[in-house]
């Protein structure tokens, strides 16, 4: 994960920074616009309704804001974390249950993972064990995943993993009896009054962001395909701005989970780096930044798209951003993201 530390108030206005927090996006969005960076952008304050905004080529594509659909990549892993949290909240899973509890073909080396080691990234397994268009079984990527080497000893220290993440999405589907996509729709987002998150049912092409080539979500991200088990419970997921930030809202504001577990996905459990500079919770990273406070945030993206969402919560505002890849190795909706907390939060 990429820190947000040094990102916040560093280049933003300083004498001539506007006072209200209108006047200040509006002055983010100027750059955005100026920039022409290909994103779109939604920003709620203090709990209030998104504002929603398209910048550079997504302005002329014929889509509304509103409607433009994102690849949402390892955000992915953040709505993962809350449906394991509800099958726990249900007393279908256990965090402390081991992989031996769930699998019985399961290998010895894995067999004492446990559900919250997945969900922290101290589980050991490896980042990936395949490429994400490849078409695959949960089985086959179960087989791949119980056989490949373990990078750590389970528990030993943080090591991001989209494997851990595919291996909890199966463990939903069995304990929950459901499909991913179906537990997330029923159990999730609709007793909170929420849909649109989602795979293949989500998804319209005609909505879809497109990259500087033309390919749609369903090409460039899936292959040309419904997302596959590289992709399931850790990356792929589609979405609208708008509609991200209602379930950010939703899942802090108590509608989705009980409190208890709200509490456990926001807690630093375990830190990213040696300096403990931030730390991740259960699909999200906790960090607090000097004389702002404490972010909770998540990014995502491969080589066409790239996503990330932050809370601010000490004054209950959450940003997503989406956008298109304009130059290699680096990160479009970042960019974007550090355009806006340095306007936002820009210190006096």
């Amino acid at each position: 994960m990429l820190s947000i530390i040094g990102c916040a108030g560093q280049r933003g206005p300083d004498a001539t920074q506007p006072s209200t927090m209108d006047e200040r996006l509006a002055a983010a969005f100027e750059v955005l616009e100026k920039d022409a960076m290909p994103v779109v952008v939604a920003f709620s304050h203090d709990g209030g309704p998104a504002v929603v905004r398209e910048f550079g080529a997504f302005r002329d594509d014929g889509i509304a804001p509103e409607k433009s659909l994102v690849d949402m990549g390892s955000i992915t892993k953040t709505v993962t974390a809350v449906a394991v949290s509800k099958l726990v909240d249900q007393s279908a899973v256990r965090l402390d249950e081991t992989l031996a509890d769930v699998f019985p073909e399961v290998p010895a080396d894995k067999a004492g993972i446990t559900v919250e080691q997945l969900l922290t990234h101290t589980s050991g397994f490896t980042e990936a064990v395949g490429d994400d268009p490849e078409e695959i079984t949960r089985d086959e990527l179960l087989r791949r995943a119980f056989a490949s080497p373990l990078v750590d000893a389970p528990g030993a220290r943080y090591g991001y993993s989209n494997v851990g993440y595919s291996v909890l999405a199966a463990i939903l589907e069995i304990r929950s009896g459901r499909s991913y996509g179906e537990y997330l729709r029923d159990e999730v987002l609709a007793p909170a009054g929420l849909h649109g998150i989602g795979y293949w049912g989500s998804y319209d092409d005609a909505l879809s962001l497109r990259s500087a080539h033309g390919d749609s979500i369903f090409d460039a991200s899936w292959g040309g395909h419904d997302a596959s088990w590289h992709l399931i419970g850790n990356g792929g997921l589609v979405t609208t701005a708008e509609t991200f930030v209602r379930f950010l809202q939703a899942v802090t504001g108590g509608d989705i989970l009980s409190s208890t577990s709200l509490e456990r996905l926001l807690h630093p459990h375990v830190a990213e780096d040696p300096e403990g500079t931030s730390f991740y919770g259960y699909g999200l990273v906790v960090q607090d930044v000097p004389e702002l406070g404490r972010f909770y945030w998540h990014d995502g993206g491969n080589d066409v798209f790239s996503a990330e969402w932050s809370i601010h919560g000490d004054l209950d505002d959450v940003i997503f951003v989406a956008g298109r890849e304009m130059t290699a190795g680096a990160s479009t909706a970042s960019e974007a993201m550090s355009v806006l907390r340095e306007h936002l939060y820009a210190k006096e």
